[in-house]
């Protein structure tokens, strides 16, 4: 259910789950402007070639395996991979397994463009893994909540936030080529855990125990291979399940929570609002 403030543009992608966009008036300065930032989740047969794409580009990958293309064959890509692309610099980037496979992107143009690639590492080497990509989840997610500011402001602090979003890219230590294997497979068993018990958790520290580890390394690993915290994670989870049920006309806003693990309805319809933009109410009624 893409949340927008403009019409998008035509160069987003059909192959998205859902998504989540910022999208600036047409403007041009002596600095750099940015065009749109988003959060995606892909479809499992995600793929796109860009070959010269008339904006300069940086996606952080935080969900999924995926693979990447700037040359001629593909190479796996794992969460925390920043990559840039753009005129003259085409890439490929396709998701692959089950996911879900999530990512973040902001494509902006002008005079500095160049200087901040630079910063970022990505003018000559275009794609990076951090070690921690959750800062730099943090600051994409701070633009995209420009979304609701005054036209004014919109513009002055979009462009602070894509300056500290590559310098802080450009600053991240990189991820060791091994370093992350017996990190992934902790992570997956305790997304795994997440998934297949999100309506009945009550406490994330009880999850940690069930999954053997200690709640600051649980929380760390949801940061590292995700972006997100664990708590932001799992009300995800819920939200999206509510969204499928309150699609069925029977299912009343109470009974969409208590299904997903809330048992006030007014915290429930709070949390709903925050994620997907609308009250549970209103879109139980355009569902309908």
């Amino acid at each position: 259910m893409p949340n927008t403030d403009q019409t998008p543009l035509g160069f987003l992608s059909v192959q998205i789950r859902r998504g989540r966009y910022f999208f600036m008036e047409a403007q041009r300065s002596s600095g750099v402007d940015i065009i749109c930032a988003g959060w995606e989740e892909c479809e499992r047969d995600y793929v796109i070639e860009r070959k010269d794409f008339r904006f300069h580009a940086v996606e952080l990958l935080t969900g999924g395996a995926w693979e990447v293309k700037t040359g001629r064959g593909w190479k796996p890509a794992a969460v925390g991979t920043v990559l840039s692309y753009g005129p003259q610099a085409p890439i490929g980037i396709r998701a692959r397994g089950q996911g879900p496979h999530w990512k973040y992107f902001a494509d902006f143009r002008g005079e500095q463009s160049t200087a901040l690639l630079r910063a970022a590492h990505l003018d000559r080497r275009r794609v990076r893994r951090m070690a921690d990509p959750s800062a730099a989840a943090d600051l994409y997610e701070q633009l995209l909540r420009c979304a609701g500011l005054r036209p004014a402001d919109r513009s002055r602090l979009a462009g602070l936030l894509l300056h500290a979003l590559l310098e802080r890219v450009g600053a991240e230590r990189e991820a060791g080529p091994g370093a992350t294997t017996q990190s992934r497979a902790a992570f997956e068993r305790c997304r795994d855990h997440l998934l297949e018990n999100y309506p009945s958790i009550k406490r994330l520290g009880v999850a940690a125990r069930k999954c053997h580890l200690t709640p600051e390394y649980f929380s760390r690993l949801f940061r590292q291979h995700t972006g997100q915290t664990a708590a932001q994670f799992l009300v995800r989870l819920r939200m999206d399940h509510a969204v499928k049920l309150l699609q069925n006309p029977g299912t009343s806003v109470k009974s969409a929570g208590l299904a997903v693990g809330y048992s006030d309805p007014y915290h429930f319809s709070r949390v709903f609002k925050r994620t997907h933009g609308v009250s549970p109410r209103s879109f139980g009624q355009r569902a309908g």
